[in-house]
């Protein structure tokens, strides 16, 4: 059931104050219901707790959460008219690819003006969430003596022999791997030479298990089914956290970022802005990356992390962002290629 719309349009001042500053401060959203479409799994409680508990309690709204979050879904309530997910979570390309569209476009400088890094705004529609490093991720205790080293040592099976885990995803940073492999430079990346990089991939193609589901690659790690791994960085983490000999190569790290962004057509668009404004202050980002490990995109407050937490953050130095501008534009036909070269 649609509640009432926010009855005012909510200011950056208003909103920064979510999160430090007393309910008298922050928005009234007293009384305002808004619902969450989110991926679920381990990540919702602590979304929960870093990100949607400080705005309930600095305004009084109340952040319904809904998972699954299936595209198709999404999709026909637009189409429809029916919306009743009013904040959406996806990669940054899916949010590209569908801004004006599936989603409503919004007052992104607000975000950057909280301090959230530019590099992360890269639509109109939404806030950077966690920042996602797609890293080599190796069994410390099978190659103690002698490491991996870069993306060249993943494909390497002669000295690095054994099976590799990836998640199966296309945006999981294994074109991008597979060409800084085979020695493109990082800065001409993009347009991917994707000619290139399935021919790459070819070499370890019979040694890679495919995982249906990001927390495949953290059980993958501990329960030893790899020495190997294209994984997400909180993934290598859990996985170390469990027990595991872990390690990550520190250099040319993929980074990958999901976002929050308003649906189209929301009944409670006001309340939903003012969630996103929330979303993107110092203190929520830097709460959500001390509870998982992940980076953040506002850096202004940088997180308390324990030493096996700092071990495991993904790194701006040196790193590879994702073009999610040519992603978005891309994905569809990629997706089909990678799909139909998996199954030949």
């Amino acid at each position: 059931m649609h509640l009432k719309k926010a009855c005012c349009t909510l200011g950056l001042a208003a909103i920064a104050t979510i999160g430090s500053a007393s309910a008298q401060q922050a928005p009234d959203l007293k009384g305002q219901r808004i619902t969450l479409a989110e991926f679920g799994g381990s990540l919702g409680p602590t979304v929960k707790q870093a990100l949607l508990d400080p705005f309930e309690k600095a305004t009084g709204a109340k952040v319904n959460r809904d998972s699954p979050n299936p595209k198709a879904k999404l999709k026909a309530m637009v189409e429809a008219k029916n919306v009743v997910w009013d904040v959406y979570t996806e990669d940054a390309a899916y949010i590209t690819q569908h801004c004006g569209t599936l989603f409503e476009k919004v007052d992104t400088s607000a975000f950057i003006a909280a301090g959230i890094d530019k590099r992360f705004v890269n639509n109109e529609c939404g806030v950077p969430g966690v920042v996602v490093g797609f890293v080599f991720a190796y069994n410390e205790g099978k190659v103690r003596a002698s490491p991996p080293k870069s993306w060249a040592d993943f494909f390497d099976l002669k000295k690095f022999p054994g099976k590799r885990a990836i998640h199966n995803n296309v945006v999981n940073g294994a074109l991008e791997m597979a060409l800084l492999a085979d020695g493109v430079p990082a800065e001409k990346l993009y347009p991917l030479d994707l000619d290139r990089a399935f021919r790459k991939l070819d070499t370890i193609k019979s040694s890679i298990l495919w995982t249906q589901s990001s927390g495949g690659l953290t059980d993958a790690l501990v329960n030893n089914q790899v020495d190997y791994a294209l994984s997400y960085s909180g993934r290598v983490y859990a996985a170390a956290k469990a027990g595991a000999k872990v390690a990550l190569v520190k250099d040319q790290q993929i980074l990958s970022w999901d976002q929050y962004a308003v649906v189209k057509g929301t009944k409670n668009k006001a309340a939903a802005e003012a969630l996103l404004r929330s979303i993107a202050q110092p203190e929520p980002q830097r709460h959500l990356s001390e509870l998982t490990s992940y980076a953040m995109a506002n850096s202004t407050s940088p997180p308390q992390l324990d030493a096996l937490s700092a071990r495991f953050l993904p790194s701006r130095e040196n790193a590879v962002f994702q073009d999610m501008a040519w992603w978005a534009k891309n994905y569809d036909q990629i997706n089909q290629r990678f799909v139909t070269w998996q199954s030949q």
